[in-house]
Order: structure tokens, then sequence, then C-alpha cells
């Protein structure tokens, strides 16, 4: 079988001469390449060879640019599916959030966070303060800073994460539910305090974030200060063990400031009366 492959390797050149026989190498490392599922080669083999050989970079020089390539299109690859996997709702980075406008949260912390320490002692982090101080915002753009680094997040809102453990538990799947959840080192849990939980949502819930306690980080946003979790889950005993959970060696941030939004809703109004007052 050894000698069968070194005569095929040696077809195309045989009797061959310059162009056609150049063709034909081309067309049958592209034919090889596809066999093997590497498309960026296969794409870039022809334009690097001759830049190569422009270059004079040689042999290992061109094998160097060639294998650059398929690694850049695989990291790009995965970091695609990476922030498909993660649902985001919307596309939100840390870059862009106005930390001089919510000192409370120092822009400094958040970037450490995005470098994922935290996700290897499987610490949870907690956003807390009143609605329109840019949470969600966090919450998505530190998502987004560790799919970039490599780390498999998942984004839920609360009400979301909830009907999906009921009707899990009511298909009695939900271990494989819970299973699949500890497949992601991070899941982003949106907008907890909004609408309270009728019983069984409050305990699925807990037991949600108990099975990534100590074992997955959770990112939370709450509207709610923690004294008046019991509204979101009822019971007091349940709330006081999610809270221990959640708090033990948690990274807690709380925002405070001005409702981006109303802020936003006032400079509206002012600028539609500097344009009326210009056209009068």
């Amino acid at each position: 079988m050894s000698e069968r492959r070194k005569g095929s390797l040696a077809t195309p050149a045989a009797g061959a001469s310059g162009a056609a026989s150049e063709d034909a190498q081309l067309a049958l490392v592209h034919t090889y390449l596809k066999s093997l599922r590497l498309p960026a080669l296969a794409r870039e083999c022809g334009p690097l060879a001759r830049e190569a050989e422009q270059r004079g970079l040689g042999y290992l020089g061109y094998l160097q640019a060639l294998l650059e390539q398929e690694v850049a299109q695989r990291h790009e690859n995965q970091l695609r599916q990476r922030l498909k996997a993660a649902a985001f709702p919307t596309d939100k980075r840390l870059e862009d959030f106005e930390f001089a406008l919510v000192p409370s949260v120092p822009k400094t912390r958040l970037l450490e966070l995005a470098q994922g320490a935290f996700l290897v002692s499987h610490d949870p982090i907690l956003f807390i303060g009143p609605s329109g101080l840019g949470k969600t915002h966090l919450l998505i753009g530190l998502g987004r800073a560790l799919c970039l680094a490599g780390y498999r997040v998942l984004f839920r809102s609360a009400a979301t994460l909830a009907t999906e453990l009921e009707v899990a538990h009511k298909e009695l799947r939900l271990p494989r539910l819970l299973a699949h959840y500890r497949r992601f080192d991070l899941v982003l849990v949106d907008e907890l305090g909004y609408l309270p939980f009728a019983r069984q949502a409050a305990e699925l819930l807990f037991q949600f974030f108990s099975d990534r306690y100590e074992r997955a980080s959770v990112a939370v946003t709450s509207n709610l200060p923690f004294a008046q979790w019991t509204e979101i889950f009822g019971e007091e005993r349940l709330t006081a063990a999610l809270l221990d959970r959640l708090i033990h060696r948690g990274h807690i941030l709380v925002l405070e400031g001005e409702s981006f939004r109303f802020r936003q809703s006032l400079q509206r109004q002012a600028e539609a009366v500097a344009t009326l007052t210009t056209t009068e």
C-alpha cells in the first residue's frame, strides 16, 4: 500500500511541464486537505506558496504560514460557536459601558473579572442595583469577554431559566438539564427579582444554584437588595440558604446612581425643546 501511495503522489509531476504540473499538484493537495478537513489550508495553500516563493521563506517558513492560517481560522470558528451557544439577547461590550456614570463599579474591577480567574475557583458574581443602571449591559459584556477568552458561557433570563427547569422537571429530565448547564463555565442569570416565583419554580431555581455551588460559576443581576429576596422566593429558609450559597465567596457589585434610561429620556426631551425653539 505504501508503494502505491508513493506512485500516486509522483503521478501529477510525471511527464508534465511547468504550470500544468503545478496545477495538478495543487489540485491533489486540495483533495488531500479537504479529506483531512483542513479548509483554511486548502483555501490558502496556493496563494501562500506563491508568497513564500517570492519571499524565499523555504519549506518550514511556508509550513508555518500555512498552519498559522488554519489555527487562526479554527479559533475564529470556535469563537463564533461559543457566542452562538451563549445566546446573548444583544451585543453588549464592556468597553462600551459608561463607567464614569456609575462610579460605584470600577472599570478595573470588571476588567479583572473578565480575565476569568473567578471561574477557576467557581465563584459567583452578583450585580445588585435599581433598574436602568446597566446591570444587563455589564452581565452580557462580561460574558462576551469571557467567550473571547475561551470560556463557555450561557445567558438566561431568570424567568426563562425557571420555565426550562419546570418543563424539564415535568418531563422527568431535570438531572439531564442540570448536567447540560454544567457544561458551561458560567451561566448568566438576568433580572432575578422582577417577578416573584411560584413555590415549585423557586425550589427548582434553588436546586439549579445549589447544583452549581462550588462546581461552576453563575453571574446574577437583581434589582432587589438581599433583604428583599424573600419577595422573590417566598420561603425565608429557602431564600436564606440560597443567599448563603451565592454570597459565600461571591463578588458583589452594587450599582448606584441615576437611571441611564431616565437620563436619556430627559436628554431627548431637552433636544426636542431646543429644536422647536430654533425652528420658531
